[in-house]
């Protein structure tokens, strides 16, 4: 009934296990009515029995490094402090396994951990390296792409050689030609001055971190399109320019720069309109608003037209003599009404006469001393003290 395998571990048909014992190397049994309760010692299920003594302090400082490493925040300082304590606490282990336990094995991994950390550690520093620009560069990082969160690294890679170029102008030479130039490109003014012109009139002009070709590059339809003004430069320029193949590729890969930098071109393009619209003066010295195109003309439209109507009414009621009773307005009313050519209120007949009320020159020249009168004893008019009743 009872068996001893190899391992000296017993075995019985039926048996049950209830009860484990720190005992020693020994196993016992008990026969019951229908199995078999074995005692096993720890020693038989591979736990240990006897523990060493605490390693030396140089895996203590190791782990102590680990400890720290993996509690600090994960911001940029973050990460660099954390692969320095991680760099020190594997030398710490692989000083540890060669010369405490002299474990090859231990010592190999410990020391390809440490080679890790440390390219992990000059990567992310020269990742952190300062990126410093041109003074004109510089300029429209700060004034342009640096409030929209843009980082340098990521600025850089806009104005690299792989995707954009510096240019320069002289005076009067031209950057666009009106009808010839085709726009497939984006320009942005670095410094001097440069002149915005339509078949010999002036425009506006463009300064220094300003678009050149905002509108063009906006409303592009096809490739074949072409400016529809000339931009010249009224003085020495430097200018950075994208072309716009080079622009859709980079804003595949960076999506982030291609909604700014449509965001600033949208905002050069509102900047370009205000600049038009105040050139453009209604005959009554004021500027259209250009926010509104179509309210502005119907409210202009309705204007004139019920000035037109007003003055053909005065006209139509010059004509007629003018006395001060009600069928003089009545007649009047009727004359407009057959020589205009609309009916008002839709009404014609229903219409009742209103009664002429006297002038306040009329009133006063009849009712003076009392209206004087009136007047004198009125806190309305003479004081801020209230009437008692």
């Amino acid at each position: 009934m009872r068996e001893m395998s190899a391992g000296g571990i017993l075995h019985d048909r039926g048996a049950t296990l209830v009860q484990v014992l720190p005992a020693a190397d020994n196993v016992t049994w008990e026969e019951g009515p229908f199995n078999f309760t074995n005692y096993i010692s720890f020693g038989t299920l591979g736990w240990c029995t006897v523990w060493q003594e605490s390693q030396h302090w140089l895996f203590q400082v190791a782990n102590t490094c680990f400890l720290v490493s993996y509690a600090v925040p994960t911001n940029r300082y973050g990460i660099v402090f954390m692969h320095s304590l991680l760099i020190v606490g594997f030398m710490f282990f692989t000083t540890w396994a060669w010369k405490i336990v002299c474990a090859p094995d231990v010592f190999t991994w410990n020391l390809c951990f440490l080679s890790i950390n440390a390219f992990q550690l000059i990567y992310v520093i020269y990742q952190m390296r300062p990126v410093q620009f041109d003074p004109e560069l510089e300029e429209v990082f700060q004034l342009l792409f640096k409030p929209f969160k843009v980082t340098r690294l990521q600025f850089k890679k806009l104005v690299s050689e792989q995707f954009a170029q510096i240019m320069s102008l002289h005076a009067g030479e031209a950057y666009a030609m009106q009808n010839l130039t085709k726009t497939d490109r984006l320009g942005l003014l670095l410094s001097g001055k440069v002149n915005v012109m339509q078949d010999q009139q002036f425009l506006h002009p463009i300064n220094a971190c300003e678009f050149l070709d905002s509108p063009e590059f906006e409303s592009r339809a096809s490739s074949e399109d072409k400016f529809k003004v000339s931009i010249v430069a009224a003085t020495t320029c430097r200018y950075l320019y994208w072309q716009r193949s080079a622009l859709e590729y980079l804003f595949i890969k960076e999506t982030y720069l291609a909604t700014v930098l449509a965001t600033l071109v949208a905002r050069d393009i509102t900047t370009k309109l205000y600049a038009m619209n105040n050139k453009i003066i209604t005959e009554k010295g004021s500027h259209l608003d250009i926010r509104l195109p179509s309210i502005t003309s119907t409210l202009s439209a309705n204007r004139d037209a019920a000035s037109r109507a007003l003055k053909k009414h005065n006209v139509i009621l010059n004509t007629n003599t003018h006395t001060s009773s009600p069928n003089s307005t009545n007649d009047s009313r009727e004359l407009l009404i057959k020589k205009s050519d609309f009916v008002p209120n839709g009404k014609v007949v229903e219409m009742t006469p209103v009664k002429e009320v006297a002038s306040f020159d009329d009133i006063k020249s009849s009712h003076g001393s009392e209206i004087d009168t009136w007047l004198d004893a009125s806190s309305k008019f003479n004081s801020c003290e209230l009437i008692e009743t």
